[in-house]
């Protein structure tokens, strides 16, 4: 899948969900305390300044610079996610309380050459003091990345998936705040009735249980968007690799290269069973799965986690209308796996680190105002708000963080981010994940078999990869 800009790497839209409307109630008012940026007449700032704005955290005359996105803002009125606002800002708050003497100048980079350009200053020694960073680019700095130990507590709280990309040498690198994972929907009314009660857990059950439904009702039984990191799951559950330590393609590896040949299997599969129709080669938006799960067209779909509230629940499409109660019916279960196979789910996420070395003054500052976003309470509250994961496992048992409505969700979720696979950080992955959805529609509409379309994404990847 083609990187995504924040939130998360989910199919998140630009408008709001019902939990972010309401958490934005006052926001002309709470942007008129927050808003100002900060003196820009050279002068000392006093008590008629914000303690936080858009531009500055704290009021210190030492400055950090730091760069992020407008997501990210303590601002509801310059924010991409404004019901998350209050919480991100009483957490800078927290910090500039208890930093007196410096405070944060922040820029928002233009999305597109944020990465490159950090890297290119990273690499010349020039960095800024921090910067927030997608947990897909965190590889890459690497080198340049400071040691977080000392000021995050529990690093074993964390999932798995997040020691494994953040940590290196025994070394938290990053402070990844908050995830995302994909998982089936299934409506429960429907698998009582053709599975007695039990969602499929194999690939054969998912034909099996999806047979029946297209069999007995007149819906779609299974669907699925065509996205890489969507059917990844797939593939991964047979322990398939897309690259070596080194950022090489392996898919030729006859290990790799069979998974992928039934995993494009199973695809076919279900469009030759009537389990999926061949248009969904042409879905491209995960919305569109739960457009039809709320119009009663659809059993089972493959989703993110955030399905539940902005697309069940609460639709705010225009032309949608609130559905009732029937969005209950609707349950999560993890994405069938290969019957040799284990379960696996994609995760993704935002980061924050900094670039300061060493561990007092300004650098200790900056390493304890990153810190902040991964303290159980500050990533519980931010991620009640926004509508997300947390990263650590305790924060599910976090008031801060369960909505009584959605607590067996959410549960449900904790479980599945233990088999969480992130995306390989290296730039090949790109060049896979496109041929990779080329595949799926070629084999979805019969333009190929499985085995000529994988041999021509291997040949296609390796030829991008040597070149």
């Amino acid at each position: 899948m083609k990187h995504e800009r924040p939130v998360s790497m989910s199919d998140r839209g630009e408008t709001l969900s019902r939990r972010e409307v309401l958490l934005g109630t006052g926001v002309a008012a709470s942007a008129a305390l927050a808003g100002c940026t900060g003196r820009t007449d050279g002068g000392e700032f006093d008590e008629s300044d914000p303690l936080v704005g858009h531009e500055r955290f704290g009021k210190g005359s030492t400055a950090i610079s730091y760069q992020t996105s407008a997501f990210y803002t303590p601002v509801e009125s310059e924010s991409s996610q404004p019901a998350a606002a209050p919480a991100i800002r009483a957490q800078h708050e927290a910090w500039a309380e208890a930093h007196p003497e410096y405070r944060i100048d922040v820029s928002y980079p233009a999305f597109d050459q944020w990465k490159d350009d950090l890297l290119t200053r990273a690499s010349q020694g020039d960095p800024p003091g921090g910067s927030t960073l997608d947990s897909f680019w965190v590889p890459d700095f690497y080198s340049y990345l400071q040691p977080l130990n000392d000021y995050v507590e529990d690093v074993d709280d964390f999932f798995p998936f997040v020691r494994e990309t953040a940590t290196r040498d025994g070394d938290l690198l990053a402070a990844w705040k908050y995830t995302d994972c994909r998982c089936l929907y299934y409506r429960q009314d429907l698998i009582d009735q053709y599975a007695d009660g039990s969602p499929p857990e194999t690939w054969e059950e998912l034909l099996s249980v999806g047979s029946d439904i297209g069999e007995g009702e007149e819906i779609t039984p299974f669907l699925f968007k065509n996205g890489a990191f969507n059917n990844l799951p797939f593939f991964w559950s047979l322990g398939g690799e897309l690259v070596d330590d080194q950022g090489a393609p392996v898919l030729a590896e006859d290990a790799n290269r069979q998974a992928m040949v039934r995993t494009l299997e199973l695809f076919r599969e279900l469009v030759e069973t009537g389990v999926t129709p061949q248009r969904t080669a042409n879905i491209a938006d995960v919305e569109a799965l739960t457009r039809e799960a709320r119009n009663g067209q659809l059993a089972m779909f493959v989703g993110n986690n955030d399905q539940i509230e902005r697309g069940l629940k609460n639709p705010i499409q225009e032309n949608d209308d609130v559905p009732d109660d029937r969005w209950q019916r609707w349950k999560v279960a993890k994405i069938p796996r290969a019957p040799d196979g284990e379960h696996a789910t994609g995760v993704g996420g935002w980061t924050e680190g900094t670039f300061l070395e060493g561990d007092s003054g300004k650098a200790a500052a900056a390493k304890e105002f990153v810190a902040k976003f991964v303290e159980p309470e500050a990533m519980g509250r931010y991620c009640e708000a926004a509508g997300l994961l947390p990263t650590r496992e305790s924060v599910f048992e976090s008031e801060e963080y369960l909505a009584e409505d959605t607590f067996t969700y959410q549960e449900r979720f904790r479980e599945f981010l233990q088999d969480g696979v992130a995306r390989p950080a290296f730039p090949i992955y790109s060049t896979i994940a496109t041929e990779f959805e080329t595949a799926i529609s070629e084999v979805l509409t019969d333009q190929s078999s499985p085995e000529a379309a994988v041999d021509r994404l291997i040949g296609n990847v390796e030829d991008e990869y040597d070149g």
